[in-house]
């Protein structure tokens, strides 16, 4: 099995192959790229941002499916291009905050966001209301540290651990949080390596989306295989665009068909 793991902005987690080398199947092969040759920044976490990376992430999606990857994991909490993507592509797309609230659903009856900032809390509130997911949303709290500083060399990693152990503490203490969901793929992944007893540390289990996302993406490329099942229904909201209309809008804006 072979899967694209692509982050939809200019860098990658720094934990983030550590974690999954750990976590993937053994007979799965994966990539892990990210789009900087077309957008520069090491963030996506405002709205502008987040539009301006959907273009080049769908494109890189869609000539995963033409070599052949068996599935792409999206590893970026903000899903970008997540259900255009499941449109335009017959293999299975997964993203990391919808699998990390599917995942929490089976867990318990209230999470809570790690988030970076209000700002973002509120997009991701917005997505997961979008995804039918925000019944279980209890709260949210920033560790108030900006995703451009949550890489290693702005940010030491005990720091950004041990101010998600706060929040993550709060969460559960003071909202009633019975699973937290970290808000960014750069916390989740640094919990994901530090936390050895989740209930000891945070006092809820932790359901990293970045892991969530990777396994997910492992399942629907078995039952896509497996069975009949198809990635994604094409009836209703994940039709396939009219293919002429399609080819005539790739070819206007010089991209390939």
């Amino acid at each position: 099995m072979r899967i694209l793991v692509l982050n939809p902005y200019g860098g990658t987690e720094f934990r983030g192959r550590e974690n999954l080398d750990r976590i993937k199947r053994p007979d799965t092969q994966y990539d892990m790229e990210n789009i900087a040759h077309a957008y520069p920044l090491m963030n996506n976490q405002w709205l502008y941002f987040r539009y301006m990376c959907t273009d080049a992430t769908l494109d890189r999606i869609i000539r995963a499916e033409e070599e052949g990857y068996d599935a792409v994991f999206i590893s970026c909490n903000l899903d970008i291009g997540l259900y255009e993507a499941r449109s335009l592509v017959n293999i299975p797309v997964t993203a990391t905050l919808e699998s990390a609230a599917l995942v929490a659903y089976t867990m318990g009856t209230k999470f809570s966001l790690l988030s970076v900032d209000d700002q973002n809390a509120k997009i991701q509130k917005m997505m997961l209301e979008q995804y039918g997911l925000a019944g279980k949303w209890v709260s949210h709290r920033p560790v108030w540290i900006d995703a451009n500083d949550l890489y290693p060399d702005k940010t030491p990693e005990d720091r950004v651990y041990e101010k998600a152990v706060e929040v993550a503490q709060k969460c559960v203490k003071e909202d009633g949080a019975e699973v937290l969901i970290p808000g960014c793929t750069l916390i989740g992944s640094v919990l994901t390596h530090r936390v050895k007893d989740p209930m000891k540390e945070l006092g809820a289990p932790v359901v990293d989306g970045m892991v969530a996302g990777f396994k997910m993406a492992e399942m629907m490329a078995d039952i896509c295989k497996l069975t009949s099942t198809p990635p994604a229904s094409r009836v209703g909201f994940f039709q396939f665009p009219p293919k002429k209309d399609f080819e005539t809008l790739r070819k206007f804006l010089k991209k390939p068909i």
